[in-house]
């Protein structure tokens, strides 16, 4: 397989898992309403889809993934916790909730920029050591103490994920527990990828010009 190849396969892949975990639950919960299913069935069916895909994955493949099967459970379990509560803003709160811990990472990566070196450098250190080896990833982490230029733009670099984390964190919350039950799945399910994209364009353009990359 050639390297354009491989770059399409990839693509092709991450569109197929956004589509299956942000777009298709949307698909479904909002064509639920429109043919007038309650809005409690139509969140629950729609937070099953995730599940659907883990086990059609399995069935195809006949190998066992343990992020799915993690995956597999998270959703089981919040499902289980759902058809107790028989509440549709309750269902909506404990998805928000369950985003925090993106908010904890985010936190972590804020404290790193005044303490210690910022988390990206040990985050990406299986990136770099696969891109250059053992030899470039000294040279990479080496230029932390000997270049100003590098420390700040990965404080910079850190910072603004951080944000972004924390924006999400607010933005999720906010929807689960103030915006109209028919309204809150469409942000709750778009906010992060909205926050992410510009974020990782950034990070692109970032990266190259204050020469972060390895």
């Amino acid at each position: 397989m050639t390297v354009t190849t491989a770059r399409a396969v990839n693509r092709a892949s991450l569109l197929v898992t956004m589509f299956i975990d942000f777009a298709l639950p949307l698909v479904v919960f909002y064509g639920l309403r429109a043919a007038g299913v309650d809005q409690w069935w139509a969140l629950l069916l729609s937070g099953a889809v995730p599940a659907v895909a883990v086990i059609v994955k399995f069935v195809r493949t006949r190998t066992i993934d343990f992020l799915a099967v993690f995956v597999l459970s998270v959703v089981a379990l919040s499902l289980g916790v759902s058809a107790m509560t028989g509440d549709a803003r309750t269902m909506l709160i404990r998805d928000a909730w369950g985003g925090l811990l993106g908010g904890l990472i985010a936190v972590w990566l804020l404290a790193s920029v005044w303490v210690g070196r910022p988390a990206p450098m040990y985050l990406y250190r299986a990136f770099v050591l696969a891109k250059v080896g053992p030899d470039g990833l000294r040279e990479w982490e080496s230029k932390w103490d000997g270049n100003q230029r590098f420390r700040h733009g990965m404080r910079v670099l850190t910072f603004v994920w951080g944000c972004a984390g924390l924006l999400n964190v607010a933005v999720t919350l906010f929807a689960a527990y103030v915006l109209p039950l028919d309204l809150a799945p469409a942000v709750l399910n778009a906010c992060w990828p909205v926050i992410v994209v510009p974020t990782g364009l950034f990070h692109l353009y970032y990266t190259k010009k204050w020469e972060l990359r390895a």
